[in-house]
C-alpha cells in the first residue's frame, strides 16, 4: 500500500513539473495514448468535394490532445474516399458509396465511417459578401455549396480561387490557405470561386485606405518634478506596417488632471502636484496609456529676485522665482512662473524658455509690482508670491557706456561674458549688454552670441587678436575690448561639486579644462551637459543654467560632459 501511495505522488510530481493543468504543455513523454477519437466537420459529403478530419487522442484518461499532425490516415475504399499528401487529414470523395477512414499513432488506432452521397453541386455563394479590407489586412472567403438533394456544405477548399485585380485584392489557392484574401493597394476587385465550369460565384473586394492598429506612447512611464512639463509622443502604426507621428491628431487625456494635465493638440504635460496619473491617448477607437509619476513635492511658497529693482525706461533687467515645496526642497522654477505686472503701461515680462524672464520697463513710476503665480495644490490651483515685485522706473539721459573688460585671453572653443554698462545723466549706471550692439573685428579669431544669456559671451575660435566693439543708445565705448585667443592642447575634464542631490533640490556643478600647458579653464558654459536618465536627474536648464542639477526621483543616473573633444563623466545620487 504504500509503495502504492509512493508511485501516486512521483506521478502527480511528474505531472506538476510539466505545469499540467489539464491541457498539456508540452509533448506527453511518460503518459501512454490509449484511444483516438475522430471528428469531421462534415461525415456526409458530394463527390468530388472534401472535408477535414480532426483526431483527438485519450492520454490514460488524464487529458485529451489534438493529435491530428501526429496520425497516419488511411482509407479501406480509396476508390470512393482518400487521402493526399497536400494536407494529410483532408479526405476527398471520388464516388459515391461508403469508406472506413482509419487513423493511428503507435499501435493505437480509431476508424471513422465516411459517406460520399450521390449529390451534386448545383450553385455557390461566398462569404463575407462585398467586404470592405484596409491595406495590410486580410479577409477570410468561405465557398458555401448548394447540393441537389437540397443540403448545403463548405467548398473553400474545393474552389479554385481567383482575384481579377491582384495588385489590389489578392487571394489565395494555396492548399494551407484556401479563400485568404489580402488588401493590397486602394482599389476594388472581382472574387472568384470556381467549383466547375458552370458552377462558380463571385464577390467584389473593396480595398479601402490603411487604418490604424495601434499607438505607441514615448517617453513610457516618465517620472517629472511637479511643476515641469513634458512632451509626449504618440506614433501610430497601420494596418500597412507603416508608422506616422500623430501626436497633434490623438485625443490626449490625464486620469487624474489634480496631479498632471495635458495639452490635446500637443500632448505636453504639466505635473501640478505629487503623485501619479495615467497619460492616454486615442484615435479612432485605438487607445494607448503611460503612466506619469510626479516627484519633488507641491510648491509651498514663491520668492522672487530681486524683491525691488530699480530700471531706466526701455532696458531690461532679468527676475527670477524660487519655490519651496512641501518635502523642504527648493529650486528654481521661473520657467512655470505665471509673472503679472500691476499696469501693463509701466512694465511687462518677457519669458524666453528655460527658465529665463526679463523685465520690461516701459514708463516712468515711483512705484509699480510684478506678481508671481504658480500651480500648487491649494483650492484655487495657484499659489502667489507673499511680496511681489517692486519696480521703480526712471528715465534719465545716457551719457556714456564702457565694455568690460578692455583686455582678455581665450583660449579656442572657451568664452567668457563681456559686459557693456550704461552710465546716465546723475551717475545712474546699469548692464546693458543684452540691448547693445556688439561686434568682433575679426569673426575667425572669437564669435559673438546672439541669443538668450549667450548676448554679449565672446567664443575664441582660433589662434589670433581681435577687437569687441559696443553701441547702445546711440553711444559706442570709446575703448573697445582686446582679445587674444590661443589654442593649447587639451588634455583633460575635471567636473567639481557635489553629486548626491535630494529629490525636488537643485545642485550647481561645474567643469574645467586642462591643458598641456598646465593652464585651466572653468568651461561650464560651454561644455555640452547630458543626464542618461530623466525618471532620476535633470537638468535645470541646459542651455541658460549650464552645470544645474535637479533630483527627480531616488535612485543613480550618469551625468557625462563633453567639450573639446573630451568627455567626463559623474554618478549623480538622488535620496
Amino acid at each position: 500500500m504504500a509503495n502504492l501511495l509512493w508511485s501516486g505522488f512521483i506521478f502527480m510530481m511528474l505531472l506538476s513539473g510539466c505545469g499540467w493543468n489539464g491541457t498539456p504543455t508540452r509533448k506527453n513523454v511518460f503518459t501512454p495514448l490509449t484511444s483516438i477519437e475522430i471528428s469531421a466537420v462534415s461525415s456526409t459529403i458530394a463527390a468530388n468535394t472534401s472535408t477535414k478530419l480532426t483526431a483527438n487522442g485519450n492520454y490514460s484518461g488524464l487529458f485529451t490532445d489534438d493529435i491530428t499532425d501526429q496520425v497516419v490516415w488511411s482509407s479501406d475504399t480509396p476508390a470512393v474516399a482518400g487521402f493526399t499528401t497536400a494536407i494529410p487529414s483532408r479526405v476527398f470523395g471520388s464516388a459515391p458509396g461508403t469508406a472506413t477512414l482509419t487513423a493511428t499513432v503507435g499501435n493505437v488506432s480509431s476508424t471513422f465511417k465516411l459517406t460520399v452521397s450521390s449529390a451534386s453541386v448545383t450553385g455557390l455563394t461566398i462569404t463575407p459578401a462585398a467586404p470592405s479590407v484596409a491595406v495590410g489586412l486580410n479577409t477570410q472567403f468561405a465557398a458555401n455549396g448548394t447540393l441537389s438533394d437540397s443540403t448545403t456544405q463548405d467548398l473553400t477548399f474545393d474552389v479554385t480561387w481567383a482575384s481579377s485585380a491582384p495588385g489590389m485584392g489578392s487571394v489565395s489557392n494555396a492548399a494551407a490557405s484556401k479563400g485568404l484574401a489580402a488588401a493590397v493597394s486602394v482599389g476594388t476587385a472581382t472574387i472568384t470561386a470556381t467549383f466547375s465550369p458552370t458552377i462558380s460565384a463571385t464577390t467584389l473586394m473593396t480595398v479601402t485606405a490603411p487604418v490604424l492598429q495601434t499607438i505607441a506612447l514615448s517617453p513610457v512611464n516618465p517620472t517629472l518634478l511637479t511643476l515641469s512639463s513634458q512632451g509626449f509622443t504618440a506614433t501610430g502604426t497601420y494596418s500597412n506596417n507603416t508608422t506616422a507621428d500623430i501626436t497633434s491628431r490623438v485625443a490626449w487625456s490625464s486620469s487624474n488632471p489634480t496631479c498632471a494635465t495635458i495639452v490635446s493638440n500637443s500632448g505636453t504635460a504639466t505635473a501640478l502636484t505629487q503623485g501619479t496619473t495615467t497619460i492616454g491617448a486615442t484615435l479612432g477607437g485605438v487607445s494607448a496609456t503611460t503612466s506619469l509619476k510626479a516627484t519633488g513635492g507641491n510648491l509651498t511658497a514663491i520668492s522672487i529676485s530681486p524683491a525691488a529693482i530699480t530700471l531706466v525706461k526701455d532696458t531690461v533687467g532679468r527676475i527670477t522665482a524660487t519655490g519651496t515645496f512641501s518635502n523642504g526642497s527648493s529650486r528654481d522654477i521661473t520657467g512655470a512662473t505665471t509673472w503679472t505686472p500691476a499696469n501693463t503701461s509701466f512694465a511687462t515680462v518677457t519669458t524666453s524658455g528655460g527658465n529665463l524672464a526679463f523685465l520690461n520697463p516701459l514708463a516712468v513710476t515711483s512705484s509699480t509690482t510684478i506678481a508671481a503665480a504658480a500651480p500648487s495644490p491649494s483650492p484655487s490651483g495657484t499659489l502667489s508670491a507673499a511680496t511681489p515685485l517692486t519696480l521703480t522706473v526712471t528715465s534719465p539721459a545716457l551719457s556714456s557706456i564702457a565694455i568690460s573688460p578692455t583686455t582678455w585671453e581665450l583660449l579656442a572653443k572657451t568664452s567668457s561674458p563681456f559686459t557693456v554698462t550704461a552710465t546716465f545723466v546723475g551717475g545712474t549706471t546699469q548692464d546693458v549688454t543684452t540691448l547693445s550692439t556688439l561686434q568682433s573685428s575679426n569673426t575667425s579669431v572669437a564669435t559673438i552670441g546672439t541669443g538668450g544669456l549667450a548676448v554679449g559671451r565672446v567664443t575664441g575660435v582660433a589662434t589670433g587678436t581681435t577687437t569687441i566693439s559696443a553701441t547702445y543708445g546711440g553711444k559706442t565705448a570709446p575703448v573697445p575690448a582686446a582679445v587674444t585667443v590661443r589654442t593649447p592642447a587639451l588634455q583633460s575634464l575635471t567636473i567639481t561639486g557635489s553629486t548626491s542631490v535630494v529629490a525636488g533640490n537643485q545642485v550647481s556643478l561645474s567643469v574645467t579644462a586642462n591643458y598641456g600647458d598646465g593652464t585651466t579653464r572653468d568651461v561650464t558654459a560651454d561644455a555640452s551637459w547630458n543626464i542618461d536618465s530623466s525618471n532620476i536627474a535633470i537638468l535645470a536648464d541646459s542651455l541658460n543654467q549650464p552645470g544645474q542639477v535637479v533630483g527627480v526621483d531616488s535612485g543613480s543616473a550618469t551625468l557625462t560632459v563633453s567639450f573639446g573633444g573630451k568627455t567626463q563623466t559623474a554618478k549623480i545620487t538622488v535620496s
